[in-house]
């Protein structure tokens, strides 16, 4: 063990959604050679995979304060107390922590809040959270970050935004496409499909930015000009949201949160995905359901240009007019429209190009 190098990874605030996948496939993808990584988690976590060069520090930082304690001073603490010297570090959580000023140190950064022009208003509890992260968070992103200090997106986009924002060097700025692992699809067995109606699906959390109310707009104005039989699927609940119009011709159901493997087989069995949300980094269902032919109707905004730059199946629509989403999904028919050509992501680097990246300088 002493001669192995000691890579130290912050990833205690990766508990949930995106920044748990992020955790999962990095410990997947760690190689298993003379690279000791001591991996810094919340208590919660479950690890997908051991190895025997894999150390599991097990803690509980889920407070703001707790948080930034640990990474400006517990962490390097802690290493001090145990005689480690490390010999790089690598943050999975955005910001950086504080160790040597003088060894290579990696941040993988997908908070896409800050890089957004939208503002948000402090006094508005619903915005508040959103507001921080706009305004405030940029210092703690900025707050450790060194001459040393790399950075890893996962598109160009953000590459783009990040360099602007943080006025940062970008040829120290990598993007580095994540693991797309779509399982087995798993019938949802309350949920029987009716085929003569549109059936529309939208996989997102509850959140102002994911624009439901765009849908709930939408459905209204398809109201007053077709009789179309609809059904539009949500992964939230009804009481997620304050109103929620009455409909002559369209239905919403509310199926809470479900498996990935229940979200791959809706993609399967409907008409469409449906994707107004306005802040994204990646939006994982986009590339799930242009890998099923799916058609999609889509926000128009960079992230979703992105990723389905080439895809036949796709409407780009301006995500604050809910007349123009009408009036695309009224063209949808009854009957299943034939499906695009399977669309496949290529040339993207991966996790195996980020390895090689922070093993280079060690």
């Amino acid at each position: 063990m002493n001669n192995k190098k000691h890579i130290i990874v912050n990833a205690t605030a990766s508990r949930t959604s995106g920044a748990l996948t992020i955790l999962n496939q990095f410990v997947e993808n760690t190689p298993n050679n003379n690279l000791n990584f001591i991996i810094f988690v919340d208590e919660s976590y479950k690890p997908v995979i051991t190895k025997p060069n894999l150390e599991f520090v097990f803690l509980n930082k889920r407070s703001f304060i707790k948080r930034f304690i640990w990474d400006a001073w517990g962490l390097k603490k802690w290493l001090k107390q145990r005689n480690i010297i490390p010999d790089s570090t690598i943050s999975l959580q955005n910001t950086n922590f504080r160790t040597k000023k003088d060894i290579p140190n990696y941040i993988y950064y997908h908070q896409p809040m800050p890089l957004y022009s939208y503002k948000w208003r402090f006094f508005k509890s619903t915005e508040r959270v959103f507001w921080f992260y706009k305004n405030i968070y940029p210092f703690f992103v900025n707050l450790f970050i060194n001459k040393q200090t790399e950075v890893f997106v996962q598109l160009d986009w953000i590459k783009k935004e990040f360099v602007r924002k943080y006025n940062f060097n970008e040829k120290k700025v990598h993007v580095v496409f994540p693991d797309i692992n779509t399982p087995e699809p798993e019938k949802i067995k309350s949920i029987d499909i009716d085929k003569d109606k549109i059936n529309l699906f939208y996989v997102a959390t509850p959140l102002k930015y994911k624009n439901h109310q765009l849908l709930f707009d939408s459905l209204s104005e398809l109201d007053n000009i077709s009789s179309q039989k609809t059904v539009l699927y949500l992964t939230c609940n009804r009481n997620d949201f304050a109103h929620v119009p009455n409909y002559k011709n369209a239905e919403i159901i509310f199926l809470g949160t479900i498996s990935h493997a229940n979200v791959v087989w809706l993609l399967k069995n409907t008409h469409a995905l449906v994707f107004p949300s306005y802040i994204e980094t990646l939006g994982l269902p986009l590339i799930e359901a242009a890998g099923l032919g799916l058609p999609i109707y889509a926000a128009d905004i960079a992230y979703a240009r992105e990723v389905l730059k080439g895809y036949q199946g796709v409407h780009f629509i301006d995500f604050q007019k809910p007349e123009l989403w009408a009036d695309e999904l009224n063209k949808l028919s009854g009957e299943f429209q034939p499906r695009f050509e399977r669309f496949e992501l290529k040339n993207k680097k991966s996790w195996v190009d980020f390895f090689k990246i922070i093993t280079q300088k060690l």
